[in-house]
């Protein structure tokens, strides 16, 4: 089963970076988007039966299901699988605020308390999706991007976490998960203050 988690981390890894790397909304992106969410289900579902607590790997399953559901779902609508969705962040994080409260101050400690801010903030832009019947245009594409993000950074993350001794002094095994946090915050202000998510439109809709 360890060699299975591994295979399917390299590859959420691959798929993930080419998901970023190719043009938005292409067939590439498609593709890779879709390759990385089967990995991520693979790698993270390997990891509930090899870690003591399925906390971590549920949480991703998660993010990486609701960032490819809201693609296919037609805009402004919304069905059981978001009802769902929120119940099952909303349990997770009431787990995160539990552990993170029932042990002694640590790194892990700090870390739960952070996974669980961040799982909090998707159930509560779960329920106001569900109220509002849903979302559209930037709205959507922004719950896509930093979602597939959040995902693939968990699985980085625990990349590093597990490699850290065997990487050279000079480079902080942590950086690459600096990184995705900085393009989560790109793309959400590409998408919310520029004209992109415009031209983008257009463009797709000439190309078709």
């Amino acid at each position: 089963m360890l060699i299975f988690h591994i295979i399917a981390g390299s590859l959420v890894l691959i798929f993930g970076i080419g998901s970023l790397t190719f043009s938005k909304g292409k067939k590439l992106h498609r593709q890779s988007g879709n390759l990385f969410f089967l990995s991520l289900n693979l790698m993270a579902g390997s990891a509930m039966f090899l870690s003591d607590d399925p906390i971590v790997p549920l949480t991703s399953m998660y993010f990486a299901a609701t960032a490819w559901a809201i693609v296919l779902r037609p805009e402004k609508t919304t069905g059981f699988f978001e009802i769902i969705a929120f119940i099952t962040i909303s349990i997770l994080t009431a787990r995160y605020f539990i552990v993170a409260t029932s042990t002694a101050p640590s790194f892990m400690s700090t870390m739960f308390y952070i996974f669980g801010s961040v799982s909090l903030l998707a159930a509560i832009l779960d329920l106001n999706m569900i109220i509002r019947g849903g979302l559209s245009g930037a709205h959507r594409i922004a719950r896509h991007l930093w979602r597939m993000c959040y995902a693939l950074s968990g699985a980085v993350l625990s990349f590093a976490a597990n490699t850290a001794d065997t990487w050279p002094e000079f480079i902080n095994p942590y950086a690459p998960n600096l990184i995705l946090i900085a393009l989560i915050i790109f793309w959400l202000i590409r998408v919310f203050f520029t004209k992109w998510l415009n031209t983008k439109n257009s463009v797709l809709k000439v190309s078709s």
